[in-house]
């Protein structure tokens, strides 16, 4: 923080418009906490001083973002996304919250213990009153949101993107995605929309689907019970990793 604030206040003085991504390392292994913020918790087990410790330090500091964000005069005209990057890790004590409840995985599935989690928007010119909204929403959406809530479209040749603005959701003018949510990683796949889930093993082809809303945990496959479902969910996600493999061979930003 002590780098944003700087930046923050030139670009305020300048009355320039600004980016800033602002990535803790909190509370991710190692969780260490100073000796200031573990004296909080000291009647604690030393593992869960380190925890609380150094969220209660992050928790400061993002008072102090915001407390610099009021007096800039620029608090109120600033969009201020709050998301945790995956879910808790296993096999090693993280606090006494290290668990993804409800949700099946952790930290390296797409499960969606792994890869569901809170995400939060302060925009206090447009959000007057606070509220819950169930649509799924991924980090792959800022960029549209951004784009739109600035009026501007990408020029040239179109390039592949994987969110969808969430401006008319935060309008209220949205309550579904127009577009599944697709994740890969470690041999694993996953489709998301707005009801249904399907989860693919890349290596054997397995697949599984599930109703999130129905059931959070994914216990219950549908896949043989809904086969239609099942084969336009993965003939889109399919269709989505042969565009990410475009993109990273680096065919989708080619001027012809």
């Amino acid at each position: 923080m002590d780098r944003v604030i700087p930046f923050l206040r030139k670009a305020a003085a300048d009355r320039k418009p600004f980016l800033a991504v602002i990535w803790f390392h909190t509370p991710h292994l190692p969780v260490l906490a100073g000796p200031k913020h573990r004296a909080i918790y000291k009647d604690q087990p030393a593992a869960a001083q380190h925890y609380f410790g150094c969220i209660t330090a992050m928790d400061e500091q993002v008072g102090r973002l915001r407390k610099e964000l009021k007096g800039l005069g620029v608090e109120k005209d600033t969009m201020l996304w709050f998301c945790s990057d995956n879910g808790p890790e296993g096999g090693r004590y993280t606090g006494t919250n290290g668990s993804a409840g409800p949700l099946r995985g952790r930290k390296r599935s797409l499960f969606e213990g792994g890869i569901r989690v809170p995400g939060l928007l302060v925009w206090p010119a447009k959000i007057a009153q606070p509220r819950v909204v169930k649509m799924p929403c991924c980090t792959s959406d800022y960029f549209p949101t951004v784009l739109e809530v600035l009026g501007l479209q990408m020029k040239g040749q179109p390039t592949p993107l994987d969110g969808v603005s969430l401006l008319p959701l935060i309008q209220g003018r949205m309550t579904e995605r127009p577009r599944p949510i697709g994740f890969e990683s470690a041999g694993k796949a996953a489709l998301i929309d707005n009801r249904y889930k399907l989860y693919v093993d890349t290596r054997s082809g397995k697949a599984l689907l599930f109703d999130i809303p129905a059931d959070i945990g994914e216990q219950h496959d549908l896949a043989a019970e809904k086969p239609d479902i099942a084969r336009k969910m993965r003939a889109t996600l399919d269709a989505w990793r042969a565009s990410c493999k475009k993109s990273l061979a680096g065919e989708d930003y080619r001027r012809g």
